[in-house]
Formats: C-alpha cells, structure tokens, sequence
C-alpha cells in the first residue's frame, strides 16, 4: 500500500491533480480576500469546470479545446442565466443544449467530453443564479482563460511529461500480460479461465498502446529526428509493442505440455522465469511512470541459464523426442529476455550508445486523423445510430429531471439534472456501471463528511479538508470513478456547510442523487442501443482483421514482398478489433438477460480469435530459412477460404449446418523435422479456423426478440 502511494504521489495523475486544485484554489482565495464572494465563486467555477475538458494530448490538441471551450462556456453561462427565469423558454434551451451537446459524442472522446461540460455549467448557472449574467459569464471565462494558460504552459514547458506517462503504464500492462502467461505453465491452471484473463489484459495493453501512438505520434516536435528524447522514446515504443507481440505469438499445446513435462520441475521453473522478467519490466515501466531514473535490469539472467541446463538435461536424456519444443521454449524465453534488455538499454544509454533501426515503419498511418468535421455530426442523424439515440435519451431525461425543478422539492433540485447528465452514457452497460459507481462514491462520501462535520467545527480545517477532497478528486479523475465521487462528495458537503450553515443541504444531495440515478437508469430503456445488435458486425470485424493478418502471411509465403508497415498495420488492426468486441461483450454482461446472446459462443469465439492471431503472430518475422512456407501457402489459402465462409454465413448469404464442419484431427507430426513445426502452426490454424466457422453458425441464428 505504502508502495502504491509512493509510486500515484510520484506520478503524473497527481502532479496534474495538483496543479489543477492551485489552478483553483488559489485564484479563489486571492479573489474572496480582495474583492468579493460572487466573483470568486464564479473565476473558480470556471477554472474547474473547464479543467474537466483538459485530456492528455498535444500542444495543438489543447490550444484548439481550450478555445472551443471558452466560447461554449461563455455562451451557454450567458443563455442559462439570462433565461433561467422564463421557465418555458429555459426547458426549450434545455431541449436544444442536450441534443447538440450529446451529439458531440460522435467528434471524439476530447469533444464529447467538452459536450458534457458544456451541459454541466449549465446546470451549474442554474444553482447559482447569478444576478448579472454578462459578468458572471466573463468571470467564467476568466477562470478558464487562467486554468488554461497554466496548462498549455505545462505542456509547451515540458511535452514529454504526457508521452513518458503513457509509455510507462504501457510497459506496466505489459508486465502484467507477460505475467498472466505464465499462469499457462502451472499445473493446477485453468486454460480457458487464464485465456479469458489474457483478453482482459490484451485489452488494457491495446489501450495503453493507442494511448501512446496518440500522445508520440501525432506531435511533430517529438518526432523530428534531431530530437533526442523524443527519438528515444519512439524506439522504445515500437521495442515494446513488438515485445508484446513476442509474448502473444507464444502459442503451446498447454494440455500436451503438462502431460509430457509435469514431473520434470520445467515448467515450474519455466513460470518462475517468466515472472522475473515479468517483475523486471514491471521496474522498468513504474521508474517511468514515477518519473525516476531507469536502471539496467539484469536480474532473470541465473534464472534463465539454469533454464537452459534443465532443457540440455532433457534434450540429451529421458524427453529428446521433443527438442525442437524445448529448444522453441527457450528461444521464447531468450527472445522476451533480450527484448528487455534492449527496452532498458534505449532508456538508460546515451544516444550516440543506442543503435537505432534503419528500417522503420511508416509512423503517420498508425494514428487516425485530426481533422474534425461536423459532417461526422450529420452522418448520425438518423434513428439506428446509437449517438442519435443516446442524445434523445440524454434530453428526455433531462427534461424530465428539470420537471422536478419546477416542483417545490427545493432550491438544490437542480443536483438531480447534473446527477443524470454525468450518469447517462451511450450504452445501457455503461449507464448501469456509472449508476452504481456514482450511488457508492455518494453514500460513502456522505457517511465521511457527516462525520467530519460532526468532529471538526474550526472553519480554517474544514476548507483545509475541502482542498484535500478536491485534491483526491483530480488525483482519481482517470483512474477509478467511485473513488473520484467519493472523494468529491464530502468537499461539496463541507463547502455547502461552510456556505449555508445547515445540514439539512447534505440529506438533500443523497436524495438529488438517488433521484438523478434512478431517472438515468429508467430511460436508459428508452431508444436503447442493444450490444446484441452490434455482435455481429464485431465478429465479422475480427475475422476480416484476421483474414488480413492471414493474407501478409500467405503472401510472405508465396515470396511476395512484404514491408513492416504493412504488417504491423494488419497486427495493430486484429488487436484493435479484437479490443472492440471484448469491451462490448462486457457490455453486454450488464444489459437485461432478454437483451444479451449467446454469452458462452462468443466467449468461444473471443478465445479463438485470440489463439488465431497468436498463431498466426508465431511466423513472424521472416526470415530466409522460413523456405517451408512456401509448401505450405496452399493450406493458408484453404484457412482463409473458411474465414471468409463464416462471414458469408453471418451475412446469411451462405448456409451450413453444424454437422456440416469436421473438425478432424490430422496426424502428429515430428516437428524436430525441418519444416514439420511449420506444418503443425498450420495446422493448428486450419483447426482454429473451422471451430471459428462453427461459432459463427451458432452466432448467425437470430436471437430471441427483445421485449423491453
């Protein structure tokens, strides 16, 4: 624990979170001393509202936000308190701003969230009832022309602070892939529950991965090639992805495995290996997310030789029927073992001492585009989109929880219209989590703050606390929402002590809350965007990711040329897709059983997919001696003819029965034979396909009518 807090005071969510509370606070402060309540009620507003825009990204990213956001936030401050007393004509704008705003959803994450500010200030202006709207609403955006000229400062000061974040939680989740691999070679391992655990974690590495090719690629100043730091740490991404890669590819018979080696102690030395590389990345990945200084780690290498000695025993004895596995085992290792090697060398050497590849892919075809469209907007007018359906649901919702407004339920009402714009997400899934995590951090942070309350009467200490809560809440902000609330809750509560001194505003804020939830939650059946109605396009989206992945190997065995831009492209493509389809199954996990389908073939299909592009990842690179696969492109082509079937069969353009697909299983090949450990990948590629093919038959029937 005291390990964990050392590494989150020591990272970058808290030296953010600690500029964004001075951003805040000290404005207010200055401003309360010196001039008057209001405006410094108003300046710190605006700094904290407009601080909720502010993702990581480039320089370019957040000088163009921070522009869109001063003049959104002028704007609707201004309408929502010049109308805020001609109730019919506030519900319109109520109506107007909800749909636009939610329609921000379909420009990106960075706009999406500037829509949900947007709508938040506006509920904002409405629980303070200013009485000048035009200078509240330029006390506003002063508070935000502040918070951004400290950060757009921070990130002209030093761009790499972002970039050396990411890259290092992209070496964490890593290590923690590489160590979930290492559960295969124990013997009271469940295969299917441990592949299960790799997708999960194949998803957070593809996070972090995108994270850091958004961050590093995108900003030409780091780019260019004279510049020294940011060359490193673009060597030392591609040095991680391709680690990963080595680590998927490591594809075994894990059944076959333990039956030939359980009583040799192999295997749990093999374990034991894997997780002392496991650890030493992990080092090497937190000294960067902490910001410390990057040691060589060299502490697996007496692990590894006693490795080798055990496999040289077993090669020259009682197990030389299967050398070419164990000699592939080693290798495996050895490879993971000095991929580590050259991580840690990029990142601790001078640069004249790092030897930097001529052969590099293209960089600028592995990020998306800037460019921002409202033509994006316009493509989702229409009632099957799902960003047109979550912008009705958002606004019925808010009208209706602006109806409670209009009763005499009390002044604070408005919390139940903030409650439902932070908790109203997209999907029915994401509503539900975000439902829940808001209930717990509230009632917890209730619980804490009537307690404080209760101990602590001295006014100086209960703003000393309210800046520590508000502190928490930053720190938290990106990492674990129920956290964040929780720590949000008690501020509020000591603030609105402090500001009405009564304490009958706190019982109010829970029942705002539960109120808020529960209308979020009732009209997320409204216009619902079911995952079950997606499943299908995802599946096909996977398998032509793989048909693709499977199309640079058929042509590298036919001796067609292939580059490492285009490879890498197909592999970055498959673990995207993969990602894609694992998050909505999980989804999917939390919408009512009637709207869920058949959990335990897509779970299959999930597992295949992954063992396949594993497969398929084990032949790379090429080399001049991969002269066998030349025999066997033809067998290639065949899996890719099955791939190609299932999606017809999705498509419902073609037609199979289950009994249809023989899934046999060919002869054991001598894979000490050369070319024999191509044929047996091969193989296990053919097999993989066709049990791909019979998932989709079950797949492609049509669920059950959903009655909700």
């Amino acid at each position: 624990m005291a390990k964990y807090s050392l590494n989150l005071i020591r990272s970058e969510y808290f030296s953010d979170a600690l500029r964004t509370t001075l951003s805040i606070i000290i404005p207010f402060c200055a401003l309360y001393y010196f001039t008057d309540p209001h405006t410094a009620i108003a300046v710190g507003v605006g700094a904290l509202l407009i601080s909720l825009t502010d993702m990581p990204g480039t320089l370019k990213d957040k000088m163009v936000i921070s522009i869109c956001s001063l003049v959104i936030f002028f704007v609707v401050s201004l309408l929502t308190a010049v109308l805020m007393k001609h109730l019919i004509l506030m519900g319109l704008m109520i109506i107007v701003f909800c749909f636009i705003f939610s329609m921000f959803t379909a420009l990106g994450p960075r706009f999406s969230l500037l829509g949900t500010m947007a709508l938040i200030i506006m509920t904002f202006v409405q629980g303070l009832r200013p009485i000048h709207p035009l200078s509240f609403s330029l006390y506003i955006v002063i508070g935000g022309i502040w918070y951004y000229t400290i950060s757009l400062l921070q990130t002209k000061l030093w761009p790499l602070s972002s970039v050396r974040h990411a890259l290092g939680e992209c070496i964490i989740s890593t290590a923690d892939f590489l160590r979930a691999k290492a559960n295969f070679y124990q013997a009271d391992c469940d295969i299917e529950a441990n592949y299960l655990e790799i997708i999960k974690l194949h998803n957070k590495v593809s996070e972090k991965q995108e994270q850091v090719r958004h961050l590093l690629l995108r900003d030409k100043q780091l780019m260019q090639e004279d510049h020294d730091q940011g060359q490193r740490y673009l060597w030392v991404t591609t040095q991680i992805i391709d680690l990963y890669e080595l680590i998927s590819a490591i594809q075994y018979n894990y059944e076959s495995l333990h039956k030939n080696f359980k009583d040799t102690g192999l295997l749990e030395s093999i374990t034991e290996v894997i997780k002392h590389l496991a650890n030493d990345l992990q080092l090497v990945g937190a000294a960067l997310f902490a910001k410390s200084r990057i040691k060589y780690v060299d502490a697996s290498a007496k692990e590894l030789e006693q490795i080798k000695q055990q496999i040289a025993k077993l090669v020259s004895g009682e197990k030389a029927t299967y050398t070419s596995i164990l000699l592939k085992l080693q290798n495996n290792i050895e490879d993971i073992y000095t991929g580590l090697r050259g991580i840690t060398h990029t990142l601790s050497s001078k640069r004249s001492e790092i030897s930097f590849p001529e052969n590099l892919p293209t960089y600028q075809l592995f990020t998306g585009t800037d460019a921002i469209s409202f033509d994006l907007i316009k493509n989702q007018l229409h009632l099957k989109s799902p960003i047109f359906r979550f912008a009705l649901r958002l606004t019925l919702a808010c009208v209706i929880a602006y109806g409670f407004m209009l009763t005499p339920i009390g002044f604070y009402s408005y919390w139940i219209l903030l409650t439902v714009i932070v908790v109203i997400k997209p999907g029915f899934g994401l509503t539900k989590r975000r439902n829940i995590q808001r209930l717990q951090g509230t009632f917890s942070g209730v619980f804490i703050g009537i307690v404080l309350l209760a101990l602590i009467s001295n006014i100086q200490i209960q703003l000393i606390m309210a800046g520590f809560f508000l502190l928490g809440y930053f720190v938290y902000l990106r990492i674990n929402y129920a956290l964040c609330i929780l720590f949000l809750t008690p501020m509020v509560i000591i603030c609105l002590s402090i500001y009405d001194h009564h304490n009958p505003v706190i019982l109010q804020r829970a029942m705002d809350t539960i109120i808020g939830c529960a209308i979020a939650f009732a009209t997320a059946y409204l216009f619902p965007s079911w995952e079950i109605k997606k499943q299908s396009q995802y599946i096909k989206d996977v398998i032509n990711a793989n048909l693709n992945y499977l199309l640079k190997l058929h042509d590298q065995a036919a001796g067609i040329p292939s580059d490492i831009t285009s490879f890498k492209l197909a592999r970055k493509e498959v673990y995207t897709k993969l990602a894609v389809f694992s998050s909505g199954l999980q989804n999917m996990l939390l919408e009512p059983k009637q709207a869920q389908g058949k959990i335990q073939h897509l779970y299959q299909f999930q597992i295949l997919s992954h063992q396949l592009s594993s497969t398929i990842a084990s032949f790379f690179p090429f080399t001049n001696a991969n002269d066998h696969l030349k025999e066997i492109k033809d067998r290639i082509s065949q899996a890719m003819e099955i791939l190609q079937s299932g999606i017809e069969i999705l498509d419902g353009s073609k037609t199979e029965k289950l009994q249809d697909i023989t899934i046999e299983h060919t002869a054991v090949l001598d894979i000490n034979t050369p070319g024999h450990l191509e044929y047996h990948k091969i193989q296990q590629i053919l097999l993989i396909c066709k049990a791909i093919k019979k998932e989709t038959i079950y797949l492609s029937t049509s669920p059950e009518r959903i009655k909700l």
